[in-house]
């Protein structure tokens, strides 16, 4: 009966279906900027409302309105596409000015390959391969293009931004004892990568992080009524126009000290918002 469901209950969806990160991505994006210069901390950008720099066009997901003129944080908080599509374009433009698709592409490979999405988390359970986008840099940028990851490896991501750079691989074991108590094995805790980075770029991060939940976030919602401070990011990753955008939340709390992070991935599940009111349940029972 279980082998024959459709709902597919024996499949594993944290370890073993991916999805595109959506904006969660953003993140990513905002590091790959600063450090190779196609941005700055105080660099600010006017949101066009419709990205026309390359051959097909993309819109911001507040068009025909705009955000008008912000900064990193704002655009973490407010998820600005077009900040990040031009973010993701400037890394793919040359010496000589030119747009090189390539370029950008291998830019953000390789913040991926910094923060392990380029690689599975070594948690003790099948897992499948991620997927770094190989296609359309500016896109790429906002989460899109050809990314594909599991809950756990975008999990693995926004940990690492919530210790400010230790890559820790996953694991679901702490410890072993034999059948008289004695500890037998005691996990290391893997670290399998550094993202070194400046103080003032990770502040940039984490604060527009928790503005996704003081300022972007309804105050009646559980994750803003409950007792510790959230940092978190939305995503709505639309893979399949015949079916409903993924729903994605990443997070980690308390924002000033980071004990735990929550990241909350729905298939087809409408709206970054679902997942959000997941994890603020995540963090009430926690909490």
């Amino acid at each position: 009966k279980l082998l024959n469901d459709k709902t597919k209950p024996l499949y594993n969806r944290a370890t073993q279906q991916r999805t595109a990160p959506g904006s969660t991505y953003k993140m990513l994006t905002t590091i790959a900027g600063v450090q190779e210069d196609a941005i700055q901390l105080d660099t600010e950008i006017e949101d066009e409302s419709v990205f026309t720099k390359i051959n097909t066009q993309a819109k911001c997901w507040i068009w025909p309105s705009s955000h008008g003129t912000i900064g990193i944080e704002e655009a973490i908080e407010v998820s600005c596409n077009y900040f990040f599509y031009e973010v993701g374009y400037r890394l793919s433009t040359d010496d000589n000015e030119e747009y090189n698709e390539a370029l950008g592409l291998n830019k953000l490979s390789k913040y991926a390959s910094m923060f392990g999405l380029d690689r599975t988390t070594g948690i003790e359970l099948t897992e499948s391969d991620p997927k770094i986008s190989d296609t359309d840099p500016v896109r790429s940028a906002i989460g899109q293009g050809t990314n594909s990851y599991t809950a756990t490896q975008i999990s693995r991501y926004v940990t690492t931004i919530a210790n400010s750079g230790t890559v820790y691989d996953l694991s679901l074991v702490l410890e072993k004892k034999d059948v008289n108590g004695n500890v037998t094995y005691t996990n290391p805790h893997n670290v399998s990568g550094m993202v070194s980075i400046a103080d003032s770029l990770w502040n940039e991060v984490h604060n527009g992080m928790r503005r996704v939940v003081t300022n972007h976030t309804s105050e009646t919602a559980l994750i803003n009524r409950i007792n510790v401070e959230v940092a978190g990011k939305t995503g709505t990753a639309q893979e399949d126009k015949t079916k409903p955008s993924h729903a994605l939340f990443v997070s980690y709390a308390p924002f000033n000290n980071p004990e735990i992070s929550v990241t909350t991935v729905i298939p087809y599940g409408y709206s970054s918002g679902n997942a959000e009111e997941l994890a603020g349940f995540i963090y009430a029972y926690q909490y």
